[in-house]
Formats: structure tokens, C-alpha cells, sequence
């Protein structure tokens, strides 16, 4: 994942799995940096973000509910977050294609 922007994020990522939904959290990435968020080979056709500035606000509109902590975090399941004690947050969608490794890039004013 490249961050383009000038501002420094926070990312979050989910990804179905034999056990449902996993999503996991947080990769920092400064402003016009990289980093590998996954090590292992894409194994799904489509993974979901969550992108938040350094204050926690959200950066980009997905249409996708999953849960989230505010440190670091692996989280199983999208739903009933706030029964569970964490927090709602929009994803997007990035569909890879059943490509292997993929690259995002994140932009915006």
C-alpha cells in the first residue's frame, strides 16, 4: 500500500477467511511512503480498507460495516461491533482479480 497524500495514515484491512470476516489493524504509513501490508500471497478476490489520518478520522467513504479497535488488532466477524466492545467502521472494497500481490494507492485532497 502507497500513500500518496500529504498526510501520514492509519490502516485497516479485512479479508474473508474460512472463520468469516477477519479484519486486522493498524499499518502507519507516512505520506509518499510504501509498505507491505500482507506478507503471505493474496489468497481472496477482494480485501476491504479502512483508511484514518493521524487523528483517527476517517479519510475515504466505504459502503462495507466492520469492527475495529483502536490499537492493534485482529477481529473476527464484522458484526454486532458494539455488543462486542469495538467499533464501527466504513471499508471499501478493492477487488485484486485473484491476483497475488496487488498495490494500492492512496490519494486524496
Amino acid at each position: 500500500m502507497c500513500n500518496g497524500s500529504v498526510d501520514l495514515v492509519n490502516v485497516a484491512i479485512g479479508y474473508e477467511t474460512d472463520e468469516g470476516i477477519r479484519t486486522e489493524g493498524w499499518w502507519t504509513i507516512t505520506s509518499n511512503a510504501c509498505s507491505q501490508v500482507l506478507q503471505e500471497p493474496l489468497k481472496s478476490a477482494g480485501y476491504y480498507l479502512h483508511v484514518a489520518d493521524g487523528f483517527g478520522e476517517g479519510r475515504l467513504v466505504g459502503d462495507i460495516t466492520l469492527c475495529i479497535r483502536e490499537e492493534k488488532f485482529v477481529v473476527y466477524d464484522g458484526d454486532q461491533c458494539w455488543q462486542r466492545g469495538l467499533i464501527e467502521a466504513d471499508f471499501f472494497q478493492i477487488e485484486t482479480g485473484g491476483a497475488e500481490d496487488w498495490t494500492v494507492l492512496l490519494s486524496y485532497d
